[in-house]
């Protein structure tokens, strides 16, 4: 998918007293501007955003993806597809590289990209979306210029990325922060987490530094997620025809898949695999094929159709696995009136 995308950063120092975030938009792309203070100097950038991306990433919300939502604290599935997504790495990938060439060490460009995020207001979404949970796209929080802790959370998260910053999510009840991996902080609260220590970084308002917890915060409970940059494929129907379907004759075997890719980025080397086992005895195995797939991209779904050329026995099983590079294997089974042996 191709974006027109303007962009143009310009990053300064100088003497304010206050943030201040505008947009507007301008043919075929919205300007904003944006201040901030970062360790008592005040930082200011420019941004050509793409109104196409911007589009993009609202229309997205209609895929099934968009409607798994965080549920008792759980991460969705979909969450890295926002945080990660492979169309916007251009412009997050540039403000990044802002962040890393005006500072000297790496904590100065966490602590740059941090209290950028936290500059932008938090807003719940019940105000500015009118409704309970509305997950933006980084890219979408940078043009509206503000989010709630998911929101500030993902934004962040994609800037580190990009920097190749040590960085895992925490997850608390009803919150969100990030927890950081880098020299040179001085705090004395941290978690510890394969072998390494991480810093707390609240993202929801300015004047927390990292290290800092939230008093509120204590003596919560703070699960540790490491990001998963691989796509999410999932298996969202099958549908299977055969005629005719009499007992030992050759059938015209269909077999439908509806495949969907949360992302972030494309699934390659999609392969379907097909078992016929018997229903009694499962390690019995009657037909075996493959079946290679084109790539899936980011967000896309897709309905696949296999055309069999078959036996039919009775009593089966059906077993479809799909797999591709660096996903994890997706399942389906359902049992036959009719299974299918080999392709003759």
């Amino acid at each position: 998918m191709c974006f027109r995308l303007h962009l143009i950063i310009v990053f300064a120092f100088f003497s304010l007293t206050a943030f201040a975030h505008s947009v507007v938009e301008q043919d075929g792309f919205y300007e904003i501007e944006h201040s901030w203070k970062c360790n008592g100097k005040q930082s200011s950038i420019i941004l050509n955003i793409s109104t196409n991306l911007y589009d993009y990433y609202q229309n997205e919300r209609e895929h099934l993806a968009y409607r798994y939502q965080f549920n008792g604290g759980e991460i969705p599935p979909n969450y890295y597809g926002f945080m990660l997504s492979e169309h916007d790495r251009s412009v997050l990938g540039a403000l990044a590289d802002e962040f890393s060439t005006n500072s000297t060490t790496e904590k100065e460009e966490v602590e740059l990209a941090l209290t950028f995020v936290q500059s932008l207001p938090y807003a719940y979404d019940s105000t500015t979306k009118g409704t309970d949970e509305y997950l933006r796209y980084p890219i979408e929080t940078l043009v509206d210029g503000c989010g709630d802790c998911e929101d500030k959370v993902a934004l962040l998260a994609a800037l580190l990325y990009e920097m190749e910053v040590d960085f895992i999510l925490l997850v608390l009840p009803e919150h969100m922060a990030i927890g950081v991996h880098c020299d040179g902080i001085e705090a004395s609260r941290y978690l510890s987490f394969r072998d390494k220590r991480y810093y707390y970084m609240e993202t929801t308002m300015e004047g927390w530094r990292i290290g800092q917890i939230p008093e509120g915060y204590y003596n919560v409970e703070m699960e540790a997620v490491p990001v998963d940059d691989t796509p999410s494929l999932l298996i969202q129907g099958v549908r299977f025809e055969s005629q005719p379907t009499f007992v030992f004759e050759k059938a015209n075997c269909t077999l439908e898949l509806d495949l969907h890719n949360l992302g972030p980025g494309k699934v390659t080397r999609l392969r379907v695999h097909v078992w016929i086992v018997e229903k009694r005895r499962r390690n019995r195995l009657l037909a075996e094929e493959s079946y290679w797939l084109d790539d899936l991209q980011e967000g896309q779904q897709r309905t696949d159709t296999l055309l069999l050329k078959s036996l039919i026995k009775e009593n089966c099983i059906m077993q479809v696995e799909v797999t591709g590079d660096e996903v994890l294997p997706q399942s389906y089974e359902e049992e036959l009136s009719y299974s299918r042996t080999r392709i003759k």
